[in-house]
This record gives C-alpha cells, sequence and structure tokens, in this order.
C-alpha cells in the first residue's frame, strides 16, 4: 500500500474508484469526470491536499479536501472520502488522516469539517474516535411540487451578480460548505439569481441551479416574512427551469421556519447530515 497525492492520479480513474466506493452506500453517489470537475471547483478543492491508496498501482481508496476561510479560520472540507469494498477494514481512512495532517500542519489550519449522513453510526464513531464532534443537523429536501401564489406581493427581477453585502442581511443561518458564498462565487456561471422587491427595496433572493433543479440559497428580510415571498422566488425559479422538480440540500435545522416552508410545499425530508468538525 502506499499514499499519495491525488494530483499525480488521473481524474478518470478517481472517478471510477468514487463509483465504486459510493455503490453500496446509503445514498448512492455517482459521477462523471465533468462533474467531478465541476465539484472541484466549486468547492475549492485542493488535488495536492487530497489523498489517494495505491495498491499494486491501482487506486483503492481516496479523500478529497478543499480548503477555504470559514468564520475568520482557515478550514480543510473533507468534500468526499470513500474505499473500494475489497479494502474495507483496513484501516485506510486512518492512515489517509495521518497523512493530511502532515500536509496541513504547515499551513496553519485551524479546523476540519465534514458531513455524514444521520444514521451511518459506524462512519459518525470512527469520525469521533478521531477528534470530531457533532457540530449542527443539516436536512435535506427534494420532490416534485406545484407552487401557486395567490398574489404577487414583490417584484421578481433577474440579477447579473451576487449582493452579498445585502444578501447576508436576511440570513438566519450559515450555508453548509457546498452552498457558502465561496462555492457559488466559484460556480456563478452555472447559478441563476432572483431578487424579490418592494417599492424597489431588495427584500429577499434566490439562488439555483436550473440543470439540477437545485436550490442552493434562499433567503427573506426576517421584516417580510410570511408574506409569500419565498413562494413567489420558487414560483419564478420553476417557470424558468420548466419542472415541478426541486432539491434543496445541507439546511441548518435550527432554520425552524425554512424547514417548515419546504415541507409545505410536500417536498419529502428522507435525508439528514451531520456537519462535524474537529480543530487540528
Amino acid at each position: 500500500m502506499r499514499i499519495i497525492e491525488l494530483s499525480q492520479v488521473d481524474k478518470k480513474e478517481i472517478v471510477q474508484v468514487l463509483n465504486a466506493s459510493f455503490a453500496d452506500y446509503i445514498i448512492p453517489l455517482q459521477l462523471n469526470v465533468e462533474q467531478l470537475e465541476m465539484k472541484i471547483t466549486a468547492e475549492n478543492i485542493q488535488l495536492n491536499l487530497s489523498v489517494g491508496v495505491l495498491d499494486q498501482g491501482k487506486l483503492v481508496g481516496f479523500m478529497l479536501h478543499a480548503l477555504n476561510p470559514v468564520d475568520g479560520k482557515l478550514t480543510a472540507y473533507n468534500a468526499a472520502t470513500g474505499v473500494i469494498p475489497s479494502h474495507r477494514g483496513q484501516g485506510l481512512v486512518a492512515k489517509m488522516y495521518d497523512w493530511l495532517l502532515e500536509q496541513l500542519a504547515p499551513l496553519q489550519v485551524e479546523q476540519l469539517v465534514l458531513e455524514v449522513i444521520e444514521g451511518n453510526n459506524s462512519a459518525i464513531r470512527a469520525y469521533e474516535k478521531m477528534g470530531y464532534h457533532k457540530a449542527r443537523k443539516l436536512i435535506c429536501f427534494e420532490g416534485e411540487t406545484v407552487v401557486t401564489n395567490q398574489q404577487d406581493t414583490v417584484d421578481i427581477k433577474e440579477l447579473a451578480d451576487y449582493n452579498w453585502p445585502v444578501f447576508t442581511q436576511f440570513w438566519a443561518i450559515q450555508p453548509a460548505w457546498q452552498n457558502a458564498i465561496a462555492a457559488l462565487e466559484n460556480s456563478k456561471s452555472r447559478c441563476r439569481i432572483l431578487g424579490a422587491y418592494k417599492a424597489e427595496q431588495l427584500v429577499g433572493y434566490l439562488i439555483f441551479n436550473p440543470t439540477s433543479k437545485r436550490v442552493l440559497q434562499l433567503a427573506v428580510d426576517a421584516n417580510q416574512r410570511r408574506q409569500g415571498i419565498a413562494t413567489q422566488l420558487i414560483q419564478a425559479m420553476q417557470q424558468i427551469t420548466a419542472s415541478k422538480a426541486l432539491y434543496v440540500y445541507n439546511i441548518d435545522d435550527a432554520s425552524v421556519e425554512l424547514a417548515a416552508f419546504f415541507s409545505q410545499l410536500k417536498l419529502t425530508s428522507d435525508l439528514a447530515q451531520f456537519e462535524m468538525k474537529r480543530t487540528r
């Protein structure tokens, strides 16, 4: 067995091992090379800080790691970890982490973050033994819904750029890594932005991916909620995508209002994850 940087491995091989590793997972994950490249760009994955395990020259396990400041702390994010079935139970994840920590030491990384599906108790216990703790619960919604609004209370306009100074004033929660500002800036070309205006004042917004039908961020001014603004934004999104499908991933369950809103749209919520953190 040999530990190597994933920058030395062809992306086609990474995809093959990723797909083999996740084929029997609780929620199967399957990517192609283009999707992997988009993930690398959006999440700021650093292949020189990502690690693989070779057995007789073949990749059998991997960890993708990204790097961004979070709340003023340089943070390493585990974007994906997998080991093919034939090589599980050999402590490869721990070996890869040992390698990673050596690489992070000179970078002054202050914390490590990852997500693990609720119910994957063996993985949760393994990460807890490595010093991780559950920081918050993230919930997911998906399904088909037909959104109808009784009346238009705001004007919906498509925006050409993000207005973070205003957008962040509407936040009740901090987005998870994949929906955070850095990730959306990195994938701006694939996103659409809708603003909700009342008397020419921005009172809410929606950022979404029209191809995946995925809601990336949705927020409304705290003083303007319960007036159908979020509903109008979702309705406008569905008019653009010409689809009933809607996907919302990794919403902090502390946002009771947002969870209630997506539940009212009759979306299912069969999946939740724990965001886990560890101080380096």
